[in-house]
């Protein structure tokens, strides 16, 4: 059999068709098999190739979610803010973006499963942490956060904004979901970061009325 010449090209649409059977059907009621069979011309030997197990593909595609929402470093004068404001304009210019696109990728609907949240809170510890890390490092030299433990906060902060701040991972009442708001605007002012603000809880309010649509 010949060498695929464009390996890349074929592992893009792997991933295309993962994605659209996993958001059709969840990510516990879709085989390898329906991947290769979406895909149309590929074998399961070509599929092995790019990922060796269904885990792998899941990584892949969470990673690929995470750096497609990673808007830190997209927004307009956003390094000529305190770092503090850059976290806050960060997280409402994504969940912004998110409900003005209807991304999949920050609204998971199906796509949740104990494989998904696994997958999302250990690639956003890799993918997006790193990035936090940096801004609040600069939050202490600015002034704008006083946080004893940068790497710490930073892997804290991405999954409680990712995953336990997401209400279509955790669904809950509006009134328990303002709750959760107000116990993590606490918690994050008891550690040097008072992140969250009336336009933040408002954005965060505008995700859930979303979400339960």
């Amino acid at each position: 059999m010949a060498r695929n010449k464009y390996p890349e090209i074929t592992r893009k649409r792997i991933i295309e068709s993962a994605i659209r059977l996993f958001t059709l059907n969840g990510w516990d009621n879709v085989t390898i098999q329906e991947i290769v069979d979406d895909v149309g011309d590929i074998t399961r030997g070509a599929f092995y190739h790019h990922f060796k197990t269904r885990a792998d593909i899941i990584d892949a595609i969470t990673k690929e979610m995470l750096m497609e929402n990673n808007y830190f470093n997209e927004i307009p004068d956003l390094e000529n803010l305190p770092a503090l404001d850059r976290l806050r304009q960060g997280i409402s210019f994504s969940i912004l973006q998110s409900l003005k696109e209807d991304n999949l990728s920050t609204i998971p609907l199906k796509m949740n499963s104990a494989e998904f949240v696994f997958s999302r809170i250990t690639e956003g510890i890799q993918v997006v942490a790193p990035g936090i890390q940096k801004i609040i490092e600069e939050g202490n030299q600015d002034g704008s956060i006083q946080i004893a433990y940068p790497k710490q906060a930073a892997e804290t902060f991405t999954m409680l904004f990712d995953i336990w701040m997401n209400p279509e991972i955790f669904r809950v009442s509006r009134d328990e979901f303002i709750q959760k708001i107000e116990h993590i605007r606490l918690m994050f002012e008891g550690i040097g970061m008072p992140i969250v603000n009336e336009e933040l809880k408002n954005v965060f309010l505008d995700l859930l009325d979303k979400v339960q649509e």
